[in-house]
């Protein structure tokens, strides 16, 4: 019951984060660029930009569910059957690192509540889109994204490191921004793509700057990915036998074989859909192996669930 309930708030948590990093690296690294390239690129972008601070919206929200599950989890994890709830719950909270943690983690989930709901332009009174410059709020939510992440870091296996713990803890930070950065902003723009009304020219070549301006992201993103990944197992693996020898390490080798699959995914669309993005054909090109991309993506997640409060070697 308890590794259910874990797997399911740890994978609502990691799917809400990565696709908050998503719409935050699209409003602030992908869309600002896009829409200066582009005529009218503020309007054909409009609807899109419309969409993503409703999605950054959902993804506080599941942030705000699988928060409080977490202490839930904890609380029938440790309930002392002799003790009033109260007194285990204060233990929890005030008398362990982990309280203080969970604590800070929803300081920085209420701010991005916050700043979602008050601190957003959703246009003008003649419905115009706004601009797509970075505004403060924008970059108060880049920042908060850092945050949020950090709290990640300090909550998992990063801080159980016997040694060099903070690079431990910097590298899960940098793993997770990445693959939101990668992950996150192609389900932005392949979700994006496939809603609102129907499509014409101009949505096509807006669709296929977008890629373009993608692709570059996420070859570094990736690159990072892996980067901080091999450093991550480093710390987390005392020899390269645990990977098979070990529950945790075959979990992270299914892991490791499935990011491998969403490379080539990736590499593919990269050597073939790029370059034609800006046509109807590389479009659905680019759609198709994008979502295969994806769900890929979420077997990865389901996959770090059950990693993050799995035994370690």
């Amino acid at each position: 019951m308890i590794w259910f309930l874990t797997t399911i708030q740890q994978g609502l948590l990691f799917a809400a984060t990565i696709f908050f990093i998503g719409c935050v690296t699209w409003r602030t690294l992908i869309a600002p660029d896009v829409a200066a390239s582009l005529e009218d690129g503020r309007f054909r972008l409009g609807h899109t930009q419309s969409l993503v601070v409703r999605w950054a919206r959902r993804s506080c929200a599941a942030l705000i569910l699988a928060w409080n599950m977490r202490l839930l989890v904890q609380v029938i994890a440790f309930r002392d059957p002799f003790a009033p709830i109260w007194d285990d719950i204060s233990l929890l909270l005030f008398q362990t690192v982990w309280g203080r943690i969970w604590m800070l983690q929803g300081v920085v989930i209420a701010l991005i509540a916050s700043t979602l709901t008050w601190g957003l332009p959703t246009g003008n009174e003649s419905g115009e889109p706004p601009p797509m410059q970075v505004t403060p709020a924008w970059v108060l939510l880049s920042g908060l994204t850092i945050a949020l992440t950090s709290t990640l870091a300090m909550s998992g296996h990063a801080m159980g490191a016997d040694s060099w713990r903070w690079i431990a803890v910097s590298a899960d930070v940098l793993h997770t921004l990445s693959a939101g950065i990668w992950m996150g902003s192609l389900a932005v723009i392949i979700g994006a793509s496939r809603q609102g009304p129907k499509r014409t020219a101009s949505d096509t070549q807006a669709f296929g700057a977008q890629i373009q301006r993608f692709s570059t992201l996420a070859l570094r993103a990736g690159l990072a990915v892996v980067l901080m990944g091999v450093v991550l197992t480093w710390t987390h693996l005392s020899s390269p036998s645990d990977l098979w020898m070990t529950g945790y390490g075959r979990v992270l080798s299914s892991k490791v074989i499935v990011v491998t699959l969403i490379f080539g995914l990736g590499f593919w669309n990269w050597r073939k859909g790029v370059p034609i993005s800006e046509s109807e054909s590389g479009m659905r090109m680019i759609q198709r192996r994008g979502s295969w991309e994806l769900m890929l993506a979420a077997g990865v997640i389901f996959l770090t669930a059950i990693l993050v409060h799995s035994v370690k070697p």
